[in-house]
């Protein structure tokens, strides 16, 4: 019942970001959609940077500049098969950071960063099927409310660094 309500809890964001800016595009702005998934890549990229995982963080940067694009390209209310396997990529970058299955401190901003990829892929692509998020032996990513620009993603990522002095690295400035 609770996994239920999460889901639905998740749609209903997404469903009202849609509304919000109905009126300019039948959904988000793409270049708002590009925004955030440069944002929560860039952010990732410090976590595997700190860890000391400059090839990781490259390749985060790398694969979300390939996501962003493949937004930009794509024309809405057409097949998004592209959007969608660059942002399953980033994903799959995004579950290396916690490839030994322990996150540690950083689980709730990789939480984060895994969830707003879904999210987004659930706005270009409903019916699409994100890749599989990792964080963790039993952790599940569920985020109930999801960013809907860069703006809310640093405030929510932000809200997550300042509140643990190991994170504060990590904050996005």
């Amino acid at each position: 019942m609770k996994t239920r309500q999460n889901i639905l809890a998740g749609w209903a964001a997404i469903a009202l970001l849609c509304l919000a800016t109905l009126p300019t595009t039948a959904c988000a702005p793409q270049s708002t959609i590009a925004a955030l998934t440069s944002t929560l890549g860039n952010a990732a990229a410090s976590i595997a940077v700190i860890e000391g995982n400059t090839t990781l963080a490259a390749q985060l940067q790398t694969d979300t500049a390939a996501a962003v694009t493949a937004i930009q390209n794509w024309k809405s209310g057409t097949p998004a098969q592209n959007v969608v396997a660059a942002l399953n990529i980033v994903i799959q970058d995004i579950n290396l950071i916690c490839a030994n299955g322990i996150c540690g401190s950083y689980e709730p901003l990789i939480v984060l960063a895994l969830g707003t990829v879904q999210s987004i892929i659930a706005i270009v692509d409903p019916g699409a099927t994100p890749a599989e998020a990792k964080v963790g032996p039993n952790a599940r990513v569920h985020l109930a409310y999801y960013p809907v620009n860069a703006k809310d993603f640093k405030t929510q990522w932000n809200n997550i660094a300042n509140s643990n002095s190991q994170l504060a690295a990590v904050a996005i400035k």
